[in-house]
């Protein structure tokens, strides 16, 4: 036989895949489409968000790029990965406004499908007669027996209705949006986009406007895309330049309140002080850093009045290439320089991720071997990218030996927020002893002065609440990788303990306050608001015991498996009903010997997982958790109705710092799980719904407690 060819036929479905599996969420895919406006010369883009999470739903982009005729839509825009815009980075050509294009991969068009299931484009290059249009229904594309080929996207030129004939641009139109958008998704959307351009080498000649039409009021906030001003408020700064020889010329500068500023220059050399590639040719190029790194504490955030939700939004080191921010670089949660890691080992040494705002400035010429992942989901991680990973690791090391002696001066003896607490709940107390004081006084003319004591406890409270929070958030940071957040578990028993003998305390006044006196309904009803709110936090205490109680190792006993699930619902209880998920428990209950906290632990955690995705979900759909258990293979099954988990990263799950959250999850909770149950040699296992009558269509978890090896 002789020798035979053969093409490729691809599937109509390879479009939906490319915009799915190239392309994380809408946000990225939206951020990818205002980059697509950037390269098309554009200098203006407006993104409209219109009638949200309705049938009505659609998101428009507008930009007054150089748009396109028939000849660039159907050569160009309908042949994806034609190379055309790598070709121009190659031969260094720029457009009109001097830009080298972002993409290269020719995929980007795709983002689209990531948003809505239809999309209206209408363009028009300058002084044309007519404008062009396109109408794209991505469900086409999802028939599997049909070939690529067989796919006829509709296209016709027309007479201009959106643009003037001296006028160009695009615009797209996409509804029949994929998914509901949350105040979390909008909230994340406008940040992106804030944050897209960087402060410092910013495309000047470039903006991004966001609006809302049809949407709630309180949208509207986001419409600012205004940069924050925290940067100049940062407590300690750092801006340097490291050329190809891995040379660093800096500048260093201290400003905290109450203490004398400095200003110090540097120049050293990476290789050499901190033997970053030593002996290396450098491929990654030169780039300019800017390091802007915040104490933490409530007292210095205030003392130069920065806003801590800015600072949490801000945090973490981004990457800007040409001005153009490249994600997923310092996003919430992305540690890609693993901060955090090295200040567990050295704590008050080192930087964490979330008190640094970092901006590096990169460019497509000096630094072309930094490319982008197909998916845009960050940078190719080859050799260049290592070198460039473990020289701003050495900036940061210089930064931190620069800021050593001004930490030292700012913090002479450190304070422990324990001690915060205990001096609040005294003051509480004190509080309380007058008010009972107070009260035996028996006279109704200074019922005013009564109430406003009152009010004065129920601040305290508040106030306790808040310092308990601030504790928990500080031993986080310190420990939020560490397997059993050992220290959390330590600080929290401590609190809990004190707290618990607080609300006794003030439960125990509130009982003689109305013994004592001749209540009037004002009265009673601030009471019943102190009562509540002391039951509640009770109650809280009494579910927290079991899974903080650190002091010495928990015994196990025998578990009735009902009420320990029956528990961590009641901690789940407000999330449940915030995403109106229905909850069903079948089954007779069993009994489990183990410690009580490490069961709490693997339901907490299972439940929290599913009432996360449920919430990416739309109103419309119902939202479901079922818990079945069977007492006679003593199997748990925890199923929900969310979307399930692809095949390929089911064997990932369970690895110690994956997660498919994105910037939200930390990739402990199933590790953990998996770990606490592995030490009696039980299993948790990830199955289909058919394995068990009930389960839902999301995700499936089957707990096994019986030994593996019996």
């Amino acid at each position: 036989m002789g020798l035979k060819t053969i093409e490729f036929t691809p599937k109509a479905r390879l479009i939906q895949i490319l915009g799915e599996h190239l392309i994380k969420d809408a946000t990225v895919g939206l951020i990818e489409l205002v980059k697509n406006s950037y390269d098309a010369d554009a200098t203006s883009v407006e993104i409209i968000i219109e009638s949200l999470n309705s049938k009505e739903s659609k998101i428009i982009i507008k930009d007054n790029g150089s748009g396109m005729d028939e000849e660039t839509f159907v050569n160009m825009w309908m042949n994806p990965a034609s190379g055309h815009k790598e070709i121009q980075k190659e031969n260094k050509k720029r457009t009109k406004l001097g830009r080298l294009p972002l993409g290269e991969k020719g995929v980007g068009r795709f983002a689209v499908q990531q948003i809505g299931n239809r999309l209206k484009m209408y363009s028009k290059m300058k002084n044309d007669e007519e404008e062009l249009e396109v109408e794209i229904n991505w469900r086409d594309f999802d028939d599997h027996s049909k070939n690529l080929s067989q796919i006829s996207i509709p296209y016709q030129l027309k007479k201009n209705e959106h643009f003037d004939k001296s006028k160009c641009g695009t615009i797209l139109e996409i509804s029949e949006l994929k998914s509901a958008w949350s105040d979390d998704d909008i909230r994340r959307t406008a940040t992106s986009l804030k944050r897209m351009k960087s402060p410092f080498k910013g495309a000047n000649d470039f903006d991004v406007s966001l609006k809302f039409i049809n949407c709630p009021e309180e949208y509207t906030k986001y419409e600012n895309l205004e940069p924050s001003d925290i940067l100049e408020k940062a407590h300690y700064k750092f801006y340097g330049l490291i050329d190809e020889k891995s040379n660093i010329d800096f500048e260093y500068s201290f400003n905290m309140p109450g203490f004398k500023s400095k200003t110090k220059e540097g120049k050293l050399n990476l290789m050499q002080d901190f033997g970053i590639n030593a002996g290396q040719e450098l491929k990654c190029g030169g780039f300019f850093v800017n390091f802007f790194v915040y104490d933490r504490k409530p007292k210095s955030l205030k003392s130069n009045a920065i806003s801590k939700i800015d600072l949490n939004e801000m945090c973490g080191v981004s990457v800007f290439r040409d001005g153009i921010r490249i994600l997923p670089y310092g996003e919430k949660g992305n540690d890609w320089l693993n901060l955090d890691n090295r200040r567990i080992q050295t704590p008050g040494e080192t930087i964490g991720n979330d008190q640094i705002i970092g901006l590096v400035e990169i460019n497509q010429v000096e630094n072309n071997e930094l490319k982008d992942k197909t998916n845009r989901e960050g940078l190719i991680e080859n050799y260049a990218y290592r070198q460039f990973e473990k020289l701003l690791i050495g900036v940061v090391s210089v930064l931190e030996k620069e800021m050593r002696d001004d930490r030292k001066i700012v913090n002479p003896e450190k304070k422990k927020s324990e001690e915060s607490v205990s001096g609040t709940i005294s003051d509480v107390k004190n509080k309380l002893d007058y008010l009972t004081k107070f009260i035996k006084a028996e006279k109704p003319e200074d019922s005013a002065n009564l109430m406003s004591e009152m009010k004065s406890v129920i601040s305290k409270v508040d106030e306790i609440k808040k310092l308990a929070n601030e504790e928990v958030e500080n031993y986080e940071q310190v420990n939020k990788m560490l397997f059993n957040l050992a220290g959390t578990g330590l600080a929290a028993e401590r609190f809990t303990h004190e707290f618990a003998r607080l609300v006794s305390g003030a439960s125990s006044s509130l009982d003689r306050l109305e013994k004592l006196l001749v209540i009037t309904p004002r009265m009673k009803k601030e009471i019943e608001a102190i009562r509540m709110a002391l039951e509640a936090l009770k109650n809280d205490i009494k579910l927290l015991g079991p899974l903080f109680y650190v002091k010495k190792v928990a015994r196990e006993k025998e578990l009735d498996l009902l009420q320990i699930i029956k528990n961590t619902l009641l901690l789940q209880q407000h999330a449940l009903e915030k995403e109106n998920i229905t909850l069903e428990l079948e089954g007779d209950s069993f009994v489990v010997k183990m410690r009580e906290g490490s069961c709490m632990q693997i339901f907490n955690n299972l439940i929290d997982n599913s009432i996360y995705w449920l919430s990416k979900k739309s109103e419309i759909d119902k939202k479901k958790i079922k818990i079945i258990m069977d007492p006679k293979t003593k199997v748990t099954y925890i199923s929900d109705s969310g979307p399930g988990i692809v095949n390929r990263y089911k064997e990932k799950l369970f690895e110690p710092f994956f997660s498919l959250k994105a910037e939200e999850g930390r990739g402990l909770g199933l590790y953990i799980i998996k770990e606490i149950l592995e030490e009696k040699n039980w299993n948790i296992q990830i199955v289909e719904k058919d394995e068990y009558p009930g389960l839902l269509n999301g995700a499936n978890f089957k707990i096994i407690f019986v030994d593996k090896y019996e």
